[in-house]
């Protein structure tokens, strides 16, 4: 037989009837929802917004407990001190009995300032005042506001003349200032020379870091030469080091920390260390050390320093040769360098070459193969800088035409000349053509005519023909013919 299921069962209803639900007994009629938190602040907000009578009786009760407590801690501190009544204690009656006197005391006075009022006159005696001025700071009576008053003028104005105006004092100040610094300025081109020493633990520090600079090979260097170029008479501790027994490890470490530096301090280190470093090292290998090439390199950050401090006084010291300018040349051409700066070389290369030229050195040709360099470089020079090296040329000509004896050919006169003047000059030509004018051009060919190298001179006139002179403009080119007449219209 079937197995009879009842209601209570494992097989009976799971949930009430809809019918129990919708009713008014139901258990969703019934249930009431989880309120929110803001809903649950807000009645106990309103709950709480006033004091119930039971609260206020309590609150009161306690406040005149606080009150005759305190009034018997007063009571008994004044009766410990008197039988007065205490200063602080405040009485009502007071204002209206000071109100009362100071209207009976003032009432029958006169108004202040009455016509009829005569103001004494007080002499003070001499002795008198001189033993208050002792007791009175200078300041005090020095002080514009006792002595002139507000308006900054003195009582006797009228007999002292009149006072003094802010634009005066201005204008003196203006007058102080420019005094002061054209002072510093006279200082600054005529320094005073001051006799000091330097300290022994300076000394000391020094010639340490010179014996670990004399066996320098990488690594950081001590911190108290990398701080040298900003220390007050760095030239001086520098000797301390000994320069001329570094490493050439230490001369670039040394040269990368100055080059940072001032420009006038890259000057007056490559002068001092790396120029007679460099030639001593070519004078004895013939070569260059790879880290002392690099000191150059970097020099060459600051143009005017390495052309100062380095490059100007190799080409005017008489004793440049032709290898150490091949050698410098090839750190020329590896770093570019800023147009001004090698305009303002290669002039300034222009009047050593003339002084040695009237000197009869034999250092001409370094110096011009210096200027070859930099003319290879291509740079767009000013019109003064390519009238310089013009002059450069016919000047260096006209030394070489006067130390021929007369009547001696044309041939003795051009081996007076250099190749490399004749290659530097074939430089200018191929690069400046059209910034010369035409009279220097003529002057140039005449050179060629008379002083011309046999294979040089002919690349060197080819290349002046071709120029259109200094402010000449290129001539526009029409478009070729390409043999089709078609187009062409017969008037």
């Amino acid at each position: 037989m079937p197995k009879a299921t009842t209601p209570t069962g494992s097989r009976g209803r799971r949930h009430n009837p809809l019918e129990d639900d919708l009713v008014a007994t139901g258990v969703l009629k019934n249930y009431e929802g989880k309120r929110s938190k803001r809903a649950a602040k807000k009645e106990n907000g309103e709950q709480q917004g006033y004091v119930d009578a039971k609260a206020s009786r309590k609150i009161l009760a306690m406040s005149r407990g606080l009150i005759e407590e305190e009034e018997d801690l007063q009571a008994a501190a004044n009766a410990a001190v008197g039988s007065g009544p205490s200063p602080f204690d405040f009485d009502p009656s007071r204002l209206d009995d000071t109100e009362s006197d100071q209207d009976e005391e003032y009432g029958n006075e006169e108004a202040w300032g009455d016509e009829e009022d005569i103001v004494e006159e007080i002499e003070v005696d001499a002795d008198d005042l001189e033993t208050f001025n002792k007791f009175i700071k200078p300041s005090m009576n020095d002080d514009p506001l006792l002595t002139h008053g507000w308006d900054g003028r003195p009582e006797d104005a009228e007999e002292a003349g009149p006072g003094t105006n802010l634009a005066d004092i201005i204008l003196a100040k203006i007058a102080e200032k420019e005094l002061g610094a054209f002072g510093e300025r006279e200082e600054m081109a005529h320094p005073i020379e001051e006799d000091y020493e330097l300290p022994p633990k300076v000394v000391e520090v020094y010639t340490k870091i010179g014996l670990i600079l004399a066996r320098y090979k990488s690594g950081p260097l001590p911190k108290p030469f990398k701080v040298l170029p900003q220390i007050p008479h760095w030239e001086d501790i520098l000797e301390l080091t000994r320069p001329d027994k570094w490493t050439p490890n230490a001369c670039f470490a040394a040269t990368r920390i100055f080059v940072s530096a001032k420009s006038h301090v890259v000057q007056r280190f490559t002068e001092m260390v790396i120029l007679d470093r460099v030639r001593e090292d070519i004078h004895e290998t013939k070569k260059l050390n790879v880290h002392l090439f690099n000191c150059l390199k970097r020099a060459l950050y600051k143009p005017a320093g390495f052309f100062k401090g380095f490059l100007f006084p190799l080409a005017a010291s008489g004793t440049c040769s032709l290898r150490e300018a091949q050698i410098i040349a090839a750190v020329l051409t590896r770093v570019s360098i800023p147009v001004l700066h090698s305009a303002a070389a290669i002039k300034t290369l222009c009047d050593i070459a003339a002084e040695q030229a009237s000197q009869q050195s034999e250092c001409v040709s370094a110096t011009n193969y210096l200027l070859k360099v930099l003319l290879e470089k291509q740079y767009a020079l000013p019109w003064q800088c390519i009238d310089s090296l013009v002059f450069h040329f016919l000047r260096y000509a006209a030394t070489a035409n006067a130390e021929v004896r007369p009547g001696a050919a044309n041939t003795a006169a051009a081996r007076a000349l250099p190749v490399i003047f004749h290659q530097c000059l074939l430089a200018f030509a191929q690069r400046y053509r059209n910034d010369i004018t035409e009279d220097q051009r003529e002057a140039l060919l005449d050179l060629l005519l008379n002083h011309g190298h046999d294979k040089i001179a002919p690349e060197i006139r080819r290349e002046l023909l071709a120029g259109r002179g200094r402010g000449v403009p290129i001539e526009q080119e029409g478009p070729a013919f390409d043999g089709d007449d078609t187009m062409l219209i017969d008037s």
